[in-house]
């Protein structure tokens, strides 16, 4: 019994850093993110996807919201259209 304790509690603490890294990927996505971008439907839509998947603790929801963000804006800096403005 004890062995199994030890296991959920290694995993909440992985699935607390997942979350920690991947509000981290969108923040740097979000904040500073050109008026270009701030307006374009798409932005908008992962962001209303995030905070939803947020608040829901749908983690896997959470992961597509941050992955469909970073390829949008690595579409957008790819086609030349907004510089990379994250670190």
């Amino acid at each position: 019994m004890r062995k199994r304790r030890n296991i959920v509690r290694r995993r909440v603490r992985e699935t607390f850093y997942e979350w920690e890294h991947g509000w981290g990927l969108a923040m740097a996505r979000i904040a500073r993110a050109p008026t270009l971008v701030e307006r374009q439907p798409f932005f908008q839509d992962c962001l209303w996807v995030l905070d939803g998947a947020f608040e829901d603790g749908d983690r896997v929801r959470f992961e597509l919201g941050v992955r469909a963000l970073v390829d949008f804006c690595n579409e957008i800096t790819s086609t030349g259209d907004a510089e990379p403005w994250w670190d």
